[in-house]
């Protein structure tokens, strides 16, 4: 698999000169494999998906309907692919199934159509453990955050990487994301406060670099990208974030990095 990182900002997308190193545009990640291209999250960063070349199914998982995770999905460039099928996995938020939490933010008179409306043919699925995705391997853990967030692990060919966005640790969800990271080769993990912001704002859904090491050593994941960073942090913010956690294993996420994983 080939991971690119389209988008790693949490909350809202930002443009600011000091935050050109690790990027503004909220969470994406681009999956690639001979078969398939599947986008984790459409947040402003899936606008950076490359130019789409027909052969391969394109899905996207998205792990809850917060609007930065959703808010490239209007703008997505594949949408004006006709004869091109997008499917769309989630899982139940709010009681709503998949197409009516897209609906919910892609409709009048918050946008001037809906997402049927496109050129390209969107399929949504409401999905509830597991799936398949043209032999990538998909298997979910709920996470702790207000109003709920999935947690997806993917595997092919032996290889697999953990996308734990919107992730707030407690002792009892610990063990358990421990347990479905076990021996993964990526974990991409919450990290969007420092210790101290993350005293005033228990609760927020978020989590901590520092823990992040924890269920890091617990799992046996062998490398890890903490993603989520949170807009009011300049490059020389994260800079010095990473600084109390890197080894060379172990960095912030960079919008435009890709990750290579094979076995």
């Amino acid at each position: 698999m080939k991971l690119t990182i389209l988008g790693a900002r949490g909350s809202v997308p930002i443009d600011r000169q000091n935050n050109e190193l690790f990027g503004g545009a909220t969470s994406c990640i681009m999956v690639e494999t001979e078969d398939a291209v599947i986008f984790l999250d459409a947040g402003t960063g899936i606008l950076g998906a490359p130019e789409y070349k027909p052969g391969r199914k394109v899905s996207i998982l998205l792990s809850h309907p917060h609007i930065d995770h959703l808010l490239g999905l209007p703008f997505f460039p594949y949408l004006k692919q006709r004869d091109l099928t997008i499917d769309i996995y989630a899982t139940e938020k709010g009681g709503l199934d998949t197409k009516g939490q897209i609906d919910r933010f892609i409709s009048w008179p918050l946008w001037p159509c809906t997402i049927t409306d496109y050129p390209a043919e969107v399929v949504c699925h409401t999905i509830g453990s597991g799936c398949e995705i043209s032999g990538v391997k998909v298997d979910l853990m709920e996470s702790f955050h207000p109003g709920g967030s999935t947690i997806f692990r993917l595997e092919h060919d032996n290889a697999s990487f953990v996308y734990a966005t919107d992730y707030e640790h407690t002792d009892e969800k610990d063990a358990e994301l421990v347990r479905f990271c076990r021996d993964t080769d990526l974990l991409l993990y919450d990290g969007q406060y420092t210790v101290d912001e993350y005293d005033e704002k228990r609760g927020f859904g978020h989590s901590t670099a520092q823990h992040a090491l924890s269920v890091m050593e617990g799992s046996g994941a062998r490398l890890m990208r903490i993603i989520h960073h949170h807009p009011t942090h300049s490059d020389e913010d994260l800079l010095r974030m990473e600084a109390s956690v890197r080894t060379d294993n172990i960095s912030f996420a960079r919008q435009g990095e890709t990750i290579w994983l094979q076995r």
